[in-house]
C-alpha cells in the first residue's frame, strides 16, 4: 500500500480494509477499489490471508484455490431481484475448495435456510454446469497479424482452438465423412 498517496490512504474503503488485511482477513467484491482487489488477490495467493469473505467475482477467472469454501447464502441479487444461485455458479465457486498438492480433499459448506425446497437445493448442488461457448471470432486483422509472425502457423493454431473444437462437435457428420 506504499504506492498510495496520502490522500488515497485516507479513503474510507482503504482505512477499513487495511486493518483486516494486517490480521490475515480479506474481503473481495465487485465494488472494491481495484488496488485493494489486487492486493487481496496477491496476499491470498501468497497464503497470507487465512479467511477471505468474497462474492463470486473472486471465483471468476482467477486460479485461487482454498481449503474450504463456505456459502453463507444460496440466493443472490442479480440487479433486479433475488434469485437462487445456479448450478453453474455453485460449481464454479465450490470448485475452488481443495488446493492441489496441499489438501487431500476440499470442503464445501452450503448454508441453506428453510426457504430452500429440497428440489431447488438438489438442483443447485447436482445440476449441470453452465455451457461454455467460445467467444473467439476470426477477423481479417487477426489473420493478417497471425501471418506476420513467422513462428506461428495460423492454420495449426486455428485448428486447435476451442472455437474449432465446438464447431466440429456441432456438425460431427461433416468431419467424420472425410
Amino acid at each position: 500500500m506504499d504506492v498510495l498517496n496520502e490522500e488515497d490512504r485516507r479513503l474510507p474503503q482503504v482505512e477499513n480494509v487495511l486493518p483486516l488485511l494486517r490480521r490475515g482477513i480479506g474481503i473481495h467484491h465487485g465494488g472494491l477499489l481495484p488496488i485493494l482487489k489486487e492486493t487481496v488477490e496477491i496476499l491470498f495467493g501468497e497464503g497470507l490471508i487465512k479467511a477471505l469473505f468474497a462474492t463470486e467475482t473472486f471465483a471468476m477467472g482467477l486460479n485461487m484455490p482454498a481449503r474450504t469454501v463456505l456459502f453463507t447464502a444460496s440466493r443472490k441479487f442479480d440487479g433486479k431481484d433475488f434469485r437462487w444461485i445456479t448450478s453453474g455458479e455453485y460449481i464454479q465457486m465450490s470448485g475452488r475448495a481443495g488446493r492441489r498438492g496441499l489438501d487431500e480433499k476440499g470442503i464445501v459448506i452450503l448454508m441453506i435456510d428453510e426457504q430452500v425446497s429440497p428440489v431447488v437445493g438438489k438442483a443447485i448442488v447436482q445440476g449441470k454446469p453452465d455451457p461454455i461457448n467460445s467467444a473467439f471470432h476470426l477477423t481479417y486483422n487477426m489473420v493478417l497479424n497471425l501471418l506476420r509472425v513467422e513462428e506461428i502457423n495460423p492454420e495449426y493454431m486455428l485448428e486447435r482452438s476451442f472455437y474449432q473444437f465446438q464447431n466440429q462437435a456441432s456438425i460431427p457428420d461433416l468431419y467424420n465423412s472425410k
